[in-house]
């Protein structure tokens, strides 16, 4: 029998040299494959879940207490309102719950709507109603928040992995940075490691 692969977000020292803050349950990292010129982030639970709808309901209230702070703080230091988004298990290249927050004025709504059509998708008031709709649900979705500040939710879409990172690349004209994992190393530890610097300063 093969074991499964190791969690590296469960992995501290996976992550440490990416670390911008740090509380008792979450952790804010600089993520690898900056898509813009820095300042894309990840907030990342301790607890190893798999998706956002599945945690409990005081771990959601600390999440959008979070989600603010860093909505706050990257628009303070971009000048621009961040996308968030996080693959509700699909399309996760990591399965360990994270959003992402990308400082890039997009309407994604549209593009989802368009590349899933028929696909049931819901705005929703907040974080609180998407675990309620999964927990009744029990199905994987997309999760959004773009430069019209309504949270999205797609339900069960055929989408490839990284779909919403490949997406947002494509529309800021540098498709070549939707695959994380293809970025140039220099550059992207250059942007990495200017985002950790440039945002440690409001925490």
């Amino acid at each position: 029998m093969v074991s499964e692969k190791p969690c590296v977000f469960c992995d501290r020292t996976k992550i440490e040299k990416q670390i911008i803050h740090e509380t008792e349950r979450y952790y804010l990292i600089a993520t690898l494959g900056q898509i813009t010129d820095g300042g894309y982030v990840l907030l990342i639970p301790k607890r190893h879940v798999s998706c956002i709808g599945a945690m409990e309901e005081w771990e959601i209230r600390e999440i959008i207490a979070e989600t603010s702070r860093i909505n706050f703080c990257i628009s303070q230091e971009y000048h621009c309102y961040p996308v968030m988004f996080e693959h509700g298990i699909i399309g996760q290249t990591i399965q360990h719950a994270h959003i992402h927050f990308v400082p890039a004025p997009l309407r994604l709504t549209e593009r989802i709507r368009t590349d899933f059509p028929g696909k049931e998708m819901d705005i929703v008031p907040s974080l609180d109603w998407l675990r309620s709709m999964y927990l009744e649900r029990q199905e994987p979705y997309l999760f959004w928040k773009d430069s019209r500040r309504e949270l999205a939710i797609c339900w069960n879409p055929p989408a490839p992995p990284a779909y919403l990172r490949i997406i947002i690349a494509e529309m800021l004209d540098c498709p070549e940075r939707g695959d994380w994992r293809k970025m140039e190393p220099k550059l992207d530890k250059l942007l990495w490691s200017e985002t950790i610097s440039r945002l440690k300063k409001y925490f």
